[in-house]
């Protein structure tokens, strides 16, 4: 059985992954910077699916190589080892905390094992990859 979201990662906005933007002078699109304005060339730190999807790739492309071909589709497997005895060992598990951010929508709360705003968990890349590379 597959939710969405699948996985979690290190996406928030305030504690992101530091970037530097290479753009010339003031930058035409990508980065917006507080002050409402295009960014110029500098670091940055910045979350969410522009942080975590490179991320997750490069872990799946270190798996591939540690397995001398493409691994494909890989929810099969993170669900597999998700349901196994050593769950906790593949992914640190987000158990409190919610999405709400507006008091007339609800959120949903984190809890332990799969849940609607962390997915599985945040991977432990140092046992995971291994896993999925095995798999």
């Amino acid at each position: 059985m597959r939710g969405v979201p699948d996985v979690a990662y290190q996406a928030s906005s305030r504690t992101g992954v530091l970037v530097y933007d290479t753009a010339p002078g003031d930058a035409e699109g990508g980065l917006v910077c507080p002050s409402g304005n295009p960014c110029s060339a500098g670091w940055y730190v910045v979350g969410g699916t522009s942080a975590s999807s490179p991320q997750w790739a490069g872990l799946v492309a270190i798996a591939d190589q540690i397995a001398g071909h493409g691994l494909g589709q890989i929810n099969p497997t993170l669900y597999t080892l998700a349901s196994g005895a050593n769950y906790g060992t593949y992914f640190y598990d987000v158990t409190n905390g919610n999405n709400q951010t507006d008091p007339s929508v609800p959120g949903y709360p984190a809890t332990t094992g799969w849940d609607p705003i962390t997915g599985l968990g945040t991977p432990n890349a140092a046992t995971l990859v291994p896993a999925l590379s095995g798999h």
